[in-house]
């Protein structure tokens, strides 16, 4: 036995419904895409996204066998401790790259750190610039990774 009560009707289709979504949804990418875009290039432009060599990395032993361990200066940013010898350090949260902007990571500029220690998720990485070098840190989920370079100096404000 039919359970319409004998009336026979057209199904109804979903097609309506479809038309409208689909142009939504490539209009919601389109913004998102050109936002991580805009954002990737403001990034890059002041610094903090940069493609320089990568700082020399040292192992614990040698950090600690030339003093750079006795002359910290240290910075909590988001978790993370970087410490340094000299000069200054200016932190940000930069869109990860696939994110789309809605996942961040911190990444730190010195002007002039001599050596470098990165501490999170317990674990240390060692790198040394050198004294007078520019150099960049950015911390991952599972690493941290520095580069040569940068655009911060104690006279110039990147982000301005």
């Amino acid at each position: 036995m039919p359970l319409d009560y004998g009336v026979r009707g057209r199904r109804r289709t979903l097609r309506g419904l479809w038309l409208g979504l689909l142009p939504g949804a490539a209009a919601v990418g389109a913004i998102l895409a050109l936002n991580a875009t805009y954002h990737r290039g403001v990034e890059t432009a002041q610094g903090w996204i940069g493609s320089g060599p990568p700082c020399p990395a040292i192992s614990a032993a040698v950090y600690r066998a030339r003093g750079y361990a006795a002359q910290e200066r240290t910075t909590d940013y988001d978790g993370v401790i970087l410490a340094r010898q000299f000069g200054h350090v200016m932190c940000r949260d930069v869109d990860t790259r696939g994110g789309w902007g809605f996942s961040t990571h911190p990444v730190c500029q010195f002007t002039s750190p001599t050596a470098i220690r990165v501490a999170f998720a317990g674990r240390d990485s060692f790198f040394a610039p050198g004294p007078g070098r520019l150099a960049t840190v950015s911390v991952g989920r599972d690493r941290a990774a520095c580069a040569l370079g940068g655009r911060f100096t104690l006279f110039f404000d990147p982000t301005n």
